[in-house]
């Protein structure tokens, strides 16, 4: 399913090469279609430093994914999934669900999830290379529950509401209890 851009998020800007991206993770992680008063300017730079947050855990974990990767090479293609910022045409970035990962040494492909909205060049079910660099968020299944989803942990926030499907499918931490400090 596509997920349209919030207008009240279309003008938040983050800084950092890959935080530039948030508005398109706004996009698919908010619920399609809704319509929200804008953020203050107050909300909108706490939302940026949550989200900068939550990217900075996410990539700081990523060994957790890849154990836990290793570790189920038989697992469903869809229980493993890389939340990854790919660099668009017009310059900004897009930040895309890939599941199917795959790992050989250094070479990291994946599934994209969905159609992209501003990736002319990439479609829904296609393999593309991933670039570790790239990856802002994470997620595997384990049981009933999913772990990772930092960023989307986040946007949940701004729709608390249409998001408690997406809450409720997610563990109660990022991390399994066997990864915390």
């Amino acid at each position: 399913m596509r997920r349209l851009l919030v207008p009240a998020l279309a003008g938040l800007m983050l800084s950092g090469p890959m935080l530039a991206a948030a508005p398109a993770a706004f996009a698919q992680d908010a619920a399609e279609g809704v319509q929200d008063a804008p953020l203050s300017p107050d909300q909108q730079a706490a939302m940026e430093k949550a989200f900068g947050d939550a990217v900075q855990a996410a990539r700081a974990s990523l060994p957790v994914f890849w154990g836990r990767l290793s570790e189920n090479p038989g697992a469903s293609p869809d229980d493993y999934g890389l939340k990854v910022a790919f660099r668009n045409p017009q310059g900004g970035t897009e930040e895309l669900w890939l599941m199917d990962i795959k790992r050989d040494g250094a070479r990291v492909t994946g599934r994209l999830n969905y159609d992209p909205e501003t990736l002319p060049s990439l479609h829904r079910n296609a393999i593309v290379p991933i670039r570790e660099a790239d990856v802002i968020d994470w997620t595997f299944k384990e049981g009933r529950k999913r772990y990772g989803h930092f960023t989307t942990r986040v946007l949940a926030k701004i729709h608390p509401a249409e998001s408690a499907k997406t809450l409720a499918a997610l563990s109660d931490n990022p991390l399994p209890a066997d990864a915390r400090k």
